[in-house]
């Protein structure tokens, strides 16, 4: 709400165009290590300490690697100032990969109270910073500042309190090996999360491309607002699937249950912050965006009928990987991939954003079937009919949603 308010449209869509490519090296450093250490019963010193040794290596030649791309970038999005905003990336993705390992121990014993601390405070920290230097810097310098100075702070924090972990504290060592064993898993995990972001991401790169800047950074900031009741209603609680649902992996009954259960009450919130955000997408975007972000109207209205969807599907790769089947969350991850990338190109082809988001629209639902239907042939072992008659309610609301979107909504 505040750097809304600060920085223009055009700015936002600068930070954009080079944030979504640095995604993928964060994934690249991640490597799908973060899944694979929860799992782990045990950890000896000499191995945690070689694996710490290797994030940092791989750190150190991303944020090298992504140094090098400024003309390429420049070149691609035909942008000459991509080249003052790489800098703050580079540093941001050499914390972001040491900081995979001591983020890993706070996560596999539950200290979430930790790390929302962590979180709450990097922001305010990274915030309180761009305000500053607001005053100070140029505007593209002082909002690309907050993406290393975030980064920096969560290391920081999360190194000090991993500490207090059964693993401890990472420092380093020279045993690099000790990455081999948690391969298998992590390899399927890091497939999945190259592709799912390459897709996720895809529309940014090519709306950046072909519509400008400007149209990015609202089409941005629409998406921005649609992922706001993923994080409050999802994001902070996947991280705990994970860790509890593995105590139960041997019950398949007793985490189907679980499954359906808590997946059903996530439905109804995302049921009534879908509707929310539909109903009021006007006052919604003023007050947290101000008046110049106007334009993210339209699109937020059509997005905001995937919420549902996403609050749910969302939670989808915490059940399996705590039930270790990270091949079927690696298969059914590039289905959901392809169905993406052809929607978006389709999108991009006709040159009409609002056809884009009502092409994602669609395919958050295709995918919500999918992988629940692999989920359940496959993980749990039962028919897929008495999960969807339990997502009725919200299944239903969508598509009322999208025909008072379609037929009515000049009323």
């Amino acid at each position: 709400m505040i750097l809304a308010r600060m920085f223009t449209p055009d700015t936002f869509g600068i930070i954009a165009a080079v944030t979504v490519f640095a995604l993928f090296f964060q994934l690249v450093g991640e490597a799908g290590l973060g899944p694979a250490i929860i799992n782990l019963d045990t950890l000896l010193q000499d191995d945690r300490n070689g694996m710490f040794s290797l994030t940092l290596i791989v750190g150190v030649c991303g944020s090298a690697g992504f140094l090098s791309l400024g003309n390429i970038l420049s070149e691609f999005y035909s942008i000459d100032r991509i080249n003052e905003v790489i800098p703050y990336v580079s540093i941001s993705l050499f914390f972001f990969t040491a900081n995979v390992l001591p983020n890993a121990f706070l996560q596999r014993e539950r200290f979430f109270l930790k790390i929302a601390c962590i979180g709450l405070i990097t922001e305010i920290i990274s915030t309180t910073c761009v305000v500053v230097l607001s005053s100070i810097v140029n505007p593209l310098h002082a909002l690309a500042a907050k993406i290393a100075i975030s980064a920096i702070s969560s290391f920081l924090l999360t190194y000090y309190f991993s500490g207090k972990t059964e693993f401890g504290r990472p420092f380093l060592g020279r045993k690099l090996s000790a990455i081999i064993p948690l391969l298998k898993f992590s390899s399927y995990q890091f497939g999945f999360n190259i592709i799912i972001s390459f897709a996720q991401n895809l529309d940014n790169i090519l709306v950046g491309k072909y519509f400008g800047y400007y149209t990015l950074g609202i089409y941005d900031k629409a998406y921005q607002l649609m992922r706001y009741p993923l994080t409050l209603l999802t994001f902070a609680m996947t991280p705990a699937i994970q860790p509890v649902i593995k105590n139960y992996s041997n019950d398949i009954n007793r985490v189907e249950s679980i499954h359906v259960n808590f997946t059903f009450k996530l439905s109804l919130l995302g049921w009534l912050s879908g509707l929310c955000i539909f109903l009021w997408a006007d006052i919604i975007v003023l007050i947290i965006f101000g008046s110049q972000w106007v334009a993210v109207v339209p699109i937020i209205r059509i997005l905001s009928i995937s919420i549902p969807i996403q609050v749910v599907l969302a939670t989808s790769g915490s059940f399996f990987q705590a039930m270790n089947r990270p091949d079927i969350l690696f298969f059914s991850g590039s289905i959901s991939a392809l169905l993406m990338v052809f929607s978006i190109v389709a999108g991009v082809v006709f040159r009409d954003v609002i056809l884009l988001s009502w092409l994602l629209v669609a395919t958050f639902y295709i995918n919500f079937f999918q992988t629940y239907y692999f989920m359940y042939r496959k993980v749990f072992f039962r028919p897929l009919y008495g999960f969807v008659y339990k997502m009725l309610p919200m299944l239903m609301l969508s598509v009322f949603l999208v025909i008072v979107e379609i037929f009515f909504k000049d009323l």
